[in-house]
C-alpha cells in the first residue's frame, strides 16, 4: 500500500508539474535550461524487447521551436521523480532503465530526482550508479531538510513548496501557520482541497487549533471535505468522518471493528490523534498503536 510519504509528493507533482523543476533546482543549486512550459508526461519506460517498467512520475520542460526545428514544442529536460521511503537495491537497476528509455522516447536530457523522508536515507542513494560504461548520478533531496516557510511572500510565490515543507516538518510556529494559510488560499479550490487534507493530517492538535483561529480571523473556510469538516462542525462525528474519509481516499481498507471503534469514540483528543495518523498509516489498525 503506497504511503503518505510516497504519494503526497507525487500528488503535488501531478497537480503542479512545474514543482518538479523547482525541486530539482532546489536540490542541485544549479540553473535549469531555459523553458516556457512544463507538463506531465507518460511515466512508462517500455520496449517490446524488455519487461514493462513504470516510473513514479515524469515531467517535461519545453520551449517554443526555433526556426528550422518544426512546429512542435522542443523538449529541453525531462525529470524522473522517485519518492523512496526505504533502501531498495533493486532501484539501482530500474532507475537507469527509466532514464535511458525516457531519454530515448523524448530525445532530451533526463534528470533523476529521488525524494527521501530523511537525510540518513538520502545518503544511501546519493552515490553514482555504475553502468559499466559510465554512470548515472541521482539528485537526492531529503524532505526533512525542507524548513517550514515563515515568509508570507515566499508562501504566496511558492505555495506547493510551502505545503510540502510543513507536511514533512510540522510545527506549531505561528508564522509558519500564517504562511500555510497564505499558501492554501493562493491555490485553486481543486488543489487546495487535496493539499489541506495532507498537511492538516500531519499537524498536531495544537497547531490545527492555531490554524483554525487564523482561518476564523481571516473569514476563510477550508475547501476540503475530509479534514476541514471538523473545523466547521467541531464534533466527534465530524472528526470520525474525516478519519474514515482520509483512509478511504488513500485506498486503505477499514475493517468493521475498526470503523465501529472510530465512530463510537467521543474523546476528541483521541480522535484528533487518529486524524493526524490517518494520513501516514499503512493499515487502519495502526491508528490505535
Amino acid at each position: 500500500m503506497p504511503s503518505f510519504q510516497h504519494e503526497f509528493p507525487l500528488d503535488l507533482l501531478r497537480n503542479d508539474p512545474g514543482f518538479a523543476a523547482e525541486l530539482l533546482q532546489e536540490a542541485t543549486g544549479r540553473p535549469l535550461p531555459e523553458y516556457t512550459r512544463v507538463r506531465c508526461d507518460a511515466a512508462e519506460a517500455t520496449s517490446t524487447a524488455f519487461p514493462y517498467i513504470n516510473s513514479d512520475n515524469v515531467v517535461v520542460c519545453e520551449r517554443p521551436p526555433l526556426p528550422g526545428e518544426g512546429d512542435e514544442p522542443v523538449h529541453v529536460l525531462a525529470i524522473v521523480t522517485e519518492p523512496q521511503r526505504g533502501w531498495d537495491p533493486r532501484k539501482l537497476y530500474t532507475w537507469p532503465a527509466y532514464v535511458a528509455y525516457t531519454r530515448l522516447r523524448l530525445k532530451c536530457p533526463v534528470a533523476l530526482l529521488v525524494l527521501t523522508p530523511t537525510s540518513a536515507l538520502a545518503q544511501s542513494y546519493d552515490e553514482p550508479i555504475d553502468l559499466g560504461c559510465g554512470e548515472i548520478q541521482p539528485t537526492v533531496f531529503a524532505l526533512d531538510m525542507l524548513k517550514p516557510v515563515t515568509d508570507k511572500g515566499v508562501a504566496a510565490d511558492h505555495p506547493v513548496l510551502t505545503v510540502l515543507a510543513l507536511a514533512n516538518n510540522p510545527t506549531e510556529d505561528r508564522a509558519a501557520l500564517e504562511a500555510l494559510y497564505v499558501a492554501l488560499k493562493s491555490l485553486d479550490a481543486s488543489t487546495s482541497s487535496l493539499y489541506s487534507d495532507y498537511v492538516l493530517a500531519a499537524l498536531s492538535a495544537a497547531a490545527r487549533g492555531s490554524l483554525e483561529e487564523i482561518v476564523k480571523l481571516r473569514d476563510y473556510e477550508f475547501k476540503t471535505e475530509l479534514i476541514g469538516r471538523p473545523f466547521r462542525e467541531g464534533e466527534a462525528k465530524g472528526m470520525a468522518d474525516a478519519i474514515l474519509g482520509v483512509l478511504d481516499g488513500r485506498g486503505i481498507e477499514v475493517a468493521d471493528e475498526v470503523r465501529d471503534r472510530i465512530t463510537s469514540t467521543t474523546d476528541t483528543n483521541e480522535l484528533r490523534l487518529w486524524v493526524r495518523r490517518s494520513g501516514t498509516v499503512d493499515r487502519a489498525e495502526e491508528l490505535f498503536d
